[in-house]
């Protein structure tokens, strides 16, 4: 028999209906063309990869240090290293780089695996030059821990995330960069790819159900806001998006490229990240306290919930601060080195721009909380006498479903079975609920419940406990 769905439920289905549609109607117009994608770039020949098998380390003789060209420093520090090559036209073959400057390359040690670059000279022998580490292996790796982790702990929720996660990868990479690269406006595409994203992925790991529907709602409403305080800040600021080096190269990449609001499109993206985490469970705490007392009120979950969501907001925009400021530690560091005043850092673009974003970002979750915090209560409190507790979604509280068969034969509600009211057979038995009628004596006795109406203990009576409560 389908679940019977509050007129509340109901109303913000539609809304995520529209926000889906509007989300496919948005990604179809704008979806890039091929002819609108700038060329293609003559494809580089592939680094090799190598591993070294011999290390002679010496210093250069002072006039040869003088007399050579040093683009890393006059450091007399020079090596010779044997590598093995691993594949490309010369695979299997060892090759000697001579007088390799140790200036501005780390730290080299037989064992490394190394990529190379190989430039090839008329009449002559290619020639190799090491570029990087070889870091594949060690990241596949540290990408299988990650997955393993996720599934263990996780189990089917965690499984369901990590498709959630590929398929925000396929949606960045294959609409939102290159809508972008097309000339499509950068807030615009972020925000249609924002908008899938979410929910493809919330309703994906914690299932189509009223939190779920709630949280989405409130994640789109607070986004809206985020997106209309960076427009406003953003522009009023000045900041133009020049300041970052790697802006810098993608405008000469792609003429064109508005820069301004590609610093809108990257705050968007990422303020959507700590959203759903921030909304997800305000929705989650708001269904956990109305599943444990289903008489609350609006007013009453609402109040209670925001306690949580308080606490919530004060860790979650430290949090934010700190990625932020992790992200820019070495910009920090280079600044606080350079004689520069304090006040010239704040104004300086680079520094401002990622202002404008923690503050920008840290709004955006200030009001989801409250947002989706009266959204949720609005549709727990709604939901139909007897509805089940979120159970099987990942909310489980503690708590059984209740018998809706049994309510109406009897036409008062069941009790909410205990499995520890019950004997081996599963038959309930009633000498077990003295453990808990001895936990509301105590919890009476230290004053954290009122006695009931009428309770009287007698003194003379060691077994004299409060009565239950009348209903």
């Amino acid at each position: 028999m389908p679940r019977e769905v509050s007129s509340t439920h109901r109303g913000l289905l539609v809304i995520v209906a529209a926000l889906a549609v509007a989300s496919i109607a948005g990604m179809i117009a704008l979806w890039p063309d091929a002819d609108r994608l700038p060329d293609a770039p003559e494809e580089l020949e592939d680094l090799i990869v190598a591993e070294i098998v011999a290390f002679e380390e010496y210093e250069a003789d002072p006039g040869e240090v003088d007399d050579g060209f040093e683009p890393f420093g006059a450091s007399p520090r020079r090596a010779n290293v044997e590598v093995a090559l691993l594949d490309g036209p010369d695979a299997g073959d060892r090759v000697t780089l001579e007088d390799l400057p140790l200036d501005g390359y780390p730290d080299l040690a037989v064992g490394d695996r190394v990529t190379l670059d190989r430039a090839g000279v008329p009449d002559s022998d290619a020639q190799y030059f090491i570029t990087d580490f070889q870091r594949t292996p060690m990241l596949l790796l540290l990408l299988g821990v990650f997955v393993a982790a996720v599934i263990a702990i996780g189990r089917w929720h965690g499984l369901r995330s990590l498709i959630g996660l590929a398929l925000s990868l396929i949606i960045v990479i294959s609409f939102i960069v290159p809508a972008i690269l097309a000339g499509s406006n950068p807030p615009l595409v972020a925000l249609v790819g924002a908008v899938a994203v979410m929910i493809i992925t919330l309703y994906l790991a914690h299932g189509v159900n009223e939190m779920t529907t709630a949280a989405i709602v409130g994640t789109t409403a607070a986004l809206v806001l985020t997106v209309g305080l960076g427009l406003w800040f953003i522009s009023q600021s000045k900041i133009t998006g020049y300041a970052s080096d790697d802006a810098l190269f993608a405008s000469f990449a792609v003429q064109g490229l508005d820069l301004q609001g590609l610093v809108l499109a990257g705050l968007i993206i990422a303020a959507l990240g700590v959203l759903d985490d921030v909304t997800v469970s305000q929705a989650s705490t708001v269904f956990a306290l109305h599943d444990t007392d289903r008489t609350l009120s609006w007013g009453g979950l609402f109040a209670r919930a925001m306690k949580v969501g308080r606490d919530h907001i004060a860790s979650v925009v430290n949090t934010l601060f700190l990625a932020y400021a992790g992200a820019s530690l070495a910009l920090l560091v280079l600044f606080s080195t350079g004689g520069v005043n304090t006040a010239e850092i704040v104004n300086s673009e680079v520094i401002a721009e990622e202002i404008v974003k923690i503050l920008v970002g840290s709004l955006g979750l200030i009001a989801a909380v409250p947002l989706t915090t009266a959204l949720a209560a609005k549709v727990a409190v709604d939901r139909p006498e007897g509805a089940p507790p979120l159970a099987g979604h990942g909310h489980d509280h503690g708590l059984a479903p209740v018998d809706v068969d049994a309510e109406t034969a009897s036409g008062t509600p069941p009790a909410t079975q205990d499995p520890g009211l019950t004997d081996a057979d599963g038959v309930f038995d009633p000498s077990a609920i003295t453990l808990d009628m001895d936990r509301f004596r105590d919890q009476v006795d230290r004053g954290d419940l009122p006695a009931p109406d009428g309770d009287e203990d007698d003194p003379d009576d060691p077994d004299d406990g409060p009565r239950a409560p009348r209903s």
